[in-house]
């Protein structure tokens, strides 16, 4: 599949796929980011949304597991739904999907300048600002692009090791929690998976859901990096279900360690500062070297912003290369790195990161929107993969009952329940800036989309009728 004019193939194999894939998923990242919004809104029974979460996703990373078994692609699910469903729903599918991983490239840096924040105060700075929040940003948005634009070997080492170094910290600070039974807080107690203890009842529930969503998407970033790795239609599954299972655990159990650190008022009040929770809880239990989880915050954003931006401009470029993005991002250089898709990738990156937070005019709340956002455009991608996957068994005569009819039904089902409640009933329900705003950012691109692949141009005409996307195929 990969030629001189394209991707470097044989370039990353199980262990590789593994640490991208968790590397965008950032394991400690959503305990020290999403877990306080969840608290914030749910209170105690942060463990049920990961565990809600996780059972939600299974299903989609079961489909994704299965059909790269027989087919892969840094395509992904535009390639799929392209050749399985349509040309028409894999070029939709390929724009919604595009978009989810863009936005999942904004909210690194802005969560990255969060921490940045939080370190200055450390060192003694009073006040730091949206200023100051931004030169963060903007300093590991420059080291991210130097990473990426060496080639996803370099992309991946990189990731590798600010992740270890992220995980490592994490872990120590749960261990001191939980043996220290929980001095700060509520004691070691099972208390937050129990469901009486929701606060806010089911509106609150899934809204928390958003970032128990967030949390999860990013296990398909590997899926991007099929033309780059080794036997892909072998490694690629093993590594999906892998990294899906284990990181759920480990937030399950991390955010229940975190429920019971600090009383849900303390967790409140830190958000409402525009702080992260997490280094006021490593505050009170690690005193001055709280320093550790701001530093570590950063180094997991830099493995994630890394990810991210290879998964992005990984997407661009397959769509590129077939047509129905302008054809100079299917193009890559003597390094095979895909440039002109990376030039995309950060130039709408500062944009994005640019607008919504001088419009917001609070890093917390900049998160927040874009983390609706993305969770909008992963489950609309996870639909067609799922769809992808019973129209191809039952085209191949493989079709299993279970893995090919009740899995991705199920994972249906949860989705379309997902999206009303989330967005349509709970964000909807909320002020423009809060929650209107978030719902017609994520309609209205889908809308423009399939307007553009339902009436499409004389030019476009040619792409849909012409060859079908590159694949290998087991």
């Amino acid at each position: 599949m990969s030629d001189a004019k394209g991707l470097k193939s044989g370039t990353l194999g199980v262990a590789g796929l593994a640490v991208l894939g968790a590397a965008m998923m950032a394991p400690a990242l959503g305990i020290y980011l999403n877990w306080g919004p969840m608290a914030a809104g749910v209170g105690l029974p942060t463990a049920l949304v990961f565990l809600a979460a996780l059972v939600i996703s299974l299903p989609t990373a079961i489909s994704y597991a299965q059909i790269s078994s027989h087919m892969t692609s840094s395509g992904a699910a535009f390639t799929w739904a392209w050749r399985i469903l349509s040309p028409k729903a894999g070029a939709w599918t390929g724009i919604v999907m595009a978009l989810y991983y863009m936005v999942a490239v904004i909210l690194q840096p802005i969560l990255f300048g969060m921490f940045f924040n939080d370190l200055l105060t450390v060192a003694g700075i009073e006040h730091p600002g949206l200023w100051t929040w931004g030169i963060g940003a903007a300093l590991i948005t420059a080291l991210a692009m130097y990473a990426t634009y060496k080639g996803i070997s370099i992309s991946v080492k990189t990731a590798l090791t600010l992740m270890a170094i992220e995980v490592v910290v994490a872990v120590a600070l749960l261990l001191t929690i939980l043996l220290t039974g929980a001095k700060h807080g509520i004691g070691i107690s099972a208390a937050p998976f129990n469901p009486s203890n929701v606060t806010g009842g089911a509106t609150a529930f899934w809204g928390a859901m958003i970032f128990g969503i967030l949390s999860f998407t990013g296990f398909d970033v590997l899926q991007t990096a099929a033309e780059e790795s080794k036997s892909p239609t072998k490694l690629i599954p093993k590594a999906t279900i892998l990294v899906t299972l284990g990181v759920g655990a480990f937030w399950i159990i991390g955010s229940w360690i975190f429920s019971i650190s600090e009383p849900v008022s303390r967790v409140k009040e830190l958000m409402a500062s525009g702080f992260t929770p997490a280094t006021g809880i490593a505050s009170d239990y690690w005193g001055s070297a709280k320093i550790l989880v701001d530093f570590t915050g950063m180094t997991a954003l830099g493995g994630a912003l890394v990810a991210c931006a290879v998964g992005a401009s990984r997407v661009l470029y397959a769509q590129g290369r077939q047509g129905v993005l302008p054809g100079s991002l299917g193009s890559v250089n003597a390094a095979h790195v895909p440039v002109k898709a990376l030039h995309w990738v950060w130039g709408g990156t500062i944009a994005g990161i640019a607008i919504v937070s001088i419009w917001l005019g609070n890093p917390n709340a900049a998160f927040i929107w874009w983390a609706g956002s993305i969770a909008w455009f992963a489950l609309m991608t996870y639909l067609f993969v799922h769809l992808s996957s019973m129209v191809y068994f039952w085209k191949k005569k493989q079709f299993n009952w279970f893995l090919h009819g009740i899995i991705p039904v199920v994972g249906i089902a949860l989705i379309l329940y997902l999206i009303n409640k989330t967005f349509f009933q709970s964000l909807w329900g909320l002020g423009w800036k809060e929650g209107k705003s978030i719902v017609v950012f994520g309609v209205l691109p889908c809308i423009i989309a399939l307007i553009y692949v339902l009436f499409p141009s004389a030019k476009m005409k040619k792409v849909l009728t012409g060859p079908a996307p590159e694949i290998n195929e087991n």
